[in-house]
């Protein structure tokens, strides 16, 4: 996403893309002129456009932005590359979460007029007649741009703030029919499919197709952009995904979402269209379902597909998770892990001759918190640095994530990133498509890639790669369903042997705890933790980090700590940070190294000596420890704590005044409520997650007591005037099934009522 940043001189420049770590800002809302009127992502390139009627749009947005103290903004003319393909779909598909995070919304009615004199004087028939009649309710696009952002703030032609969504609630429900529920906080579990289509039954777009797209996140799904498909292909593909969305998530509902809904957009409008009616439930067509229309079925003898059809395939390759954990892993610190790159194994993988011993296979095993991620992570980024400009040599990763969502810990995500990561890297490898039918290519575009379908495009991209080499680096095959895993390996031992027979060279490097139990015919092993590079690594930490100040038998207690660990860097990491604690709270050295005599070896034992070590706020940590381990979803902290709040005190009014409590101080309490088991990712995500994933593992082998108080906690809508982005929340109880005491996995289908939205 990349920002507009305004400097002192009120100029302004548009950011690098980012990634990670947003900084707060202000996002436009409003109605495009003509085309050749809009300044363009190119027009600021080249640092032109301020003679466009459009610039004054703009220059209002970041002068309003800086008036509410926010350095950045966001405006859908410029921000976006549109001449980028890839760019627009991942635009369009994310838009509804860009506007969701602003801190402001501005609303420019560009047909709406209020001189000083009369934003107060103005009589009130003639205000709440230019306001509906304001060209922004007719446009699809706006229907989001209402519901997603917490603070909208209306302003007219002459830049006066006309009020916001609250305040103009009953004038914005009687012209749009929208619930004004929605408009204090848009909760997409209380509307009907068919209710929210409905709102935009007369809004109009001016591409037909925009119709469907520009409803994608109400319904949050996400769909490849294919222009030209027609308003009707465009909402089946729609239905089909929101109907495969409601399976997961909401099945009750499915039976009530009719295809009907969704035909009835023959009467939505686009540009200079009919005016259309709002689908009724006495609409015979609720009852009788018109079958989907898909007239390229009809298309006799057609066996090839274009390149409008490989650009959707590609397009639905993408998932919104894609590389997340990647990002968010932390980094080898200094030469951590460096040692592995001089290493004889490692050598000899990338040895050419060595090939037919190894098989092009190497497999770094270890136990649970040594450091295998880090890594895996340090050698991708040095295989991508080393080939940096070389388009002979093709570096590809994926790691594997079990609390994520199901792309992140499943094969099909990771043949569907490896694919996605290989058409961006050489383009001339989307011809390996052409491997299937159109009305094949068609399937995939209606039902999404299947596995199967994705390995066998993977095997004919790779034997199109002729002279170049390809590397890819799988992470925590462990963290994946251990059938899914053992399947992956042998479909891999067979690319490679495919591969080989193209005079393509393929080299594979995985990692993972010591199971799953896979066998591998070739390929070389190595055990983490019996490497003398990672013991130096465990030393140079302990060396590092345990802050004793000058105590003179520091070098004593690095020594235990190091005998002790059993080269469990996590381990390390945890009691490091427990020891530090005894130091600063005064303790002398015979009571710290008492303290490190009582920590147990294991690292499972450790967990358990963490939560139960003080007897401190117990229900606080068994709430919170909950909530992580039992939300349908990752939590922001801001939900996290607002959640432990309510389960501590019924009386709490979930009303958030960030200058009582910020987010450093919240994410401050996420650690200590979970006694450091947790924390919040540094990505732009930023949700709370346990430190490793062997809390997780942990927490569910023994059982974690899954019982709570029966009533539900809610938090109220309330919004703070004082905070820049007010933060709404419906928190209801732990999805927890009420009857089992004992279990082995997460609950894959929790009772209605415990879900956290």
């Amino acid at each position: 996403m990349r920002l507009l940043e305004r400097d002192s001189n009120g100029e302004f420049s548009l950011t690098k893309d980012l990634v990670n770590n947003l900084p707060a800002y202000a996002i436009l809302s409003h109605t495009w002129g003509e085309d050749d009127e809009e300044v363009t992502f190119q027009d600021l390139t080249a640092r032109s456009g301020k003679s466009k009627a459009g610039y004054q749009k703009i220059q209002f947005c970041g002068e309003q932005a800086h008036r509410d103290g926010l350095r950045y903004f966001w405006v859908d003319t410029c921000c976006i590359k549109k001449s980028d393909a890839a760019e627009l779909q991942k635009s369009i598909n994310s838009m509804f979460r860009w506007y969701k995070n602003a801190a402001k919304c501005y609303v420019y009615l560009s047909d709406v007029s209020m001189p000083d004199d009369e934003v107060e004087s103005h009589s009130k028939i003639d205000f709440e007649s230019a306001f509906r009649t304001a060209k922004w309710f007719t446009r699809g696009w706006t229907l989001q741009e209402l519901l997603a952002p917490s603070s909208v703030e209306f302003f007219s032609t002459d830049y006066k703030r006309l009020g916001d969504k609250f305040s103009l609630e009953r004038l914005i429900h009687e012209k749009t029919g929208i619930p004004v529920e929605a408009l204090h906080g848009y909760d997409p579990t209380k509307f009907s499919v068919d209710e929210r289509v409905s709102w935009v039954a007369k809004r109009e777009t001016k591409h037909e197709e925009d119709m469907a797209y520009s409803l994608l996140g109400i319904f949050g799904v996400f769909l490849p952009l294919i222009y030209g498909e027609g308003r009707e292909n465009a909402f089946s593909r729609l239905h089909e995904e929101i109907c495969r969305r409601l399976r997961r998530h909401q099945p009750d509902e499915l039976s009530t979402t009719s295809q009907a809904t969704f035909n009835s957009s023959k009467r939505l409008k686009t540009t200079h269209g009919q005016s259309s009616s709002v689908p009724s439930r006495r609409d015979p067509n609720f009852l009788y379902p018109e079958p989907p229309f898909y007239s390229e079925y009809s298309l006799p003898g057609v066996t090839s597909i274009d390149a409008t059809t490989k650009q959707s395939l590609i397009g639905q390759l993408y998932f919104t998770k894609i590389d997340e954990r990647l990002t968010s892993l932390a980094a080898a610190q200094g030469t951590t892990c460096r040692w592995f790159l001089t290493k004889a194994e490692f050598i000899s993988w990338h040895d050419l001759a060595e090939q037919p011993v190894h098989g092009g296979f190497l497999w770094i095993k270890g136990n649970p918190g040594t450091g295998k991620s880090t890594l895996m992570k340090l050698l991708f980024e040095e295989a991508k640095l080393n080939t940096k400009g070389n388009s002979l040599q093709i570096t590809l990763s994926f790691f594997f994530l079990a609390r994520g969502t199901f792309e992140e810990k499943s094969t099909e995500g990771l043949y569907r990133s490896l694919l996605h990561q290989l058409f961006a890297k050489a383009e001339e490898l989307r011809d390996s498509l052409e491997w299937m039918t159109a009305d094949g290519a068609r399937v995939i575009q209606r039902e999404g890639w299947r596995e199967e379908t994705l390995k066998q495009t993977l095997k004919h991209a790779i034997q199109k790669l002729g002279s170049r080499s390809l590397t890819i680096f799988i992470d925590a095959l462990d963290e994946c369903d251990q059938q899914q895993a053992a399947g992956m390996v042998f479909f891999f031992e067979e690319l490679c042997d495919h591969a080989k027979g193209s005079q393509v060279r393929l080299q594979i490097c995985f990692s993972s705890r010591h199971y799953p139990t896979v066998v591998i015919q070739k390929g070389i092993e190595v055990t983490f933790e019996d490497e003398i590079g990672h013991t130096k690594d465990i030393e140079h930490y302990i060396k590092s980090k345990l802050r004793l100040g000058k105590m003179k038998k520091v070098e004593i207690l690095r020594s235990d700590i190091l005998e002790k660990s059993s080269l469990i860097f996590l381990w390390v990491v945890l009691v490091v940070d427990i020891l530090n604690s005894e130091y600063r709270n005064g303790a002398a050295f015979t009571k710290i190294r008492e303290r490190l005599k009582d920590m147990p070896p294991k690292l499972t034992d450790l967990f358990e000596m963490i939560l139960m070590r003080d007897g401190e706020n117990l229900e606080q940590l068994q709430l919170c420890l909950k909530w992580i381990l039992f939300a349908t979803r990752p939590l922001k902290p801001q939900e996290l704590y607002f959640a432990v709040q309510l389960g501590l005190d019924k009386e709490c009014s979930g009303f958030w005044d960030q200058e009582d409590v910020d987010l450093e101080q919240i994410k401050t309490f996420v650690r200590s409520s979970s006694k450091g088991l947790a924390e919040v990712t540094r990505n732009r995500a930023s949700e709370v997650q346990f430190i490793h994933e062997s809390v997780r593992d942990f927490l569910l082998a023994r059982k974690f007591s899954c019982r709570f108080p029966p009533s539900t906690m809610d938090i109220p809508q309330q919004y703070s005037r004082k905070a820049p982005c007010s933060t709404i929340y419906r928190i209801s109880q732990p999805p927890l099934h009420p009857c089992r005491e004992e279990f082995g996995q997460p609950y894959s289908n929790p009772p209605s009522d415990g879900v956290l939205f």
